[in-house]
């Protein structure tokens, strides 16, 4: 009887080890998940298509650093975040309605957007500095709605973004590529030329 136990008891071990090695086989599966087929971590070894290397460039403000995120609501009220237009170049501008400079530059943007948006594959994205805004927030709209722009206007309601990106000149823009890395940054008022210059510069940047 005692030997009969003990064999029992064995068995139990047994089965308990088999289960708990079940169990983290499993768990490992689930967390390859579609890179399980793939032998080797080694980035040299894997396909090209989900290498993201930009992981490996410092964020940052200097041409050849990637802009920081930051998500921000729409004039309408979409929240958006600067990482969706990853795989797009974004030309990325802090502007008041009072700002003399700005109010001469939008209509450029806005001539170059309805031109070149989809052939350079390039979106605009209009960070109002809204803590600076001069009496009512309505003034935007009514700006947006006198000069016809169709571009993204997003609204820096706190000053987080306009503090994050160090603004202090008015207008600023950051020129970002396809990859969200920043290879300008001006505050000269922009028109279709420099628009265009600054698109070609991105195009050929090539990081130090």
């Amino acid at each position: 009887m005692k030997k009969f136990r003990m064999v029992m008891l064995g068995l139990s071990g047994l089965l308990v080890i088999l289960l708990i090695t079940l169990i983290v086989v499993t768990k490992s599966k689930e967390q390859d998940g579609e890179y399980s087929e793939y032998d080797s971590a080694n980035i040299d070894d894997l396909p090209e298509d989900i290498v993201d290397e930009s992981l490996e460039v410092e964020s940052g403000l200097d041409v050849g650093q990637m802009a920081p995120d930051f998500e921000l609501q729409t004039l309408e009220g979409e929240s958006v975040k600067l990482s969706d237009y990853k795989g797009q170049m974004v030309i990325l501008n802090f502007w008041a309605s009072w700002c003399p400079p700005c109010r001469v530059e939008m209509p450029h943007m806005e001539t170059y957007y309805q031109e070149y948006k989809e052939d350079d594959n390039i979106e605009i994205l209009a960070v109002n500095m809204t803590t600076l805004e001069r009496g009512s927030r309505d003034k935007v709209p009514a700006f947006v709605d006198k000069h016809g722009l169709t571009f993204p206007i997003l609204m820096d309601e706190e000053g987080d973004i306009k503090d994050l990106y160090k603004v202090m000149v008015y207008p600023t823009t950051y020129i970002l590529n396809e990859e969200g890395m920043i290879t300008d940054r001006i505050n000269i008022p922009l028109d279709v030329e420099v628009i265009k210059w600054l698109v070609e510069n991105s195009n050929n940047f090539t990081p130090e």
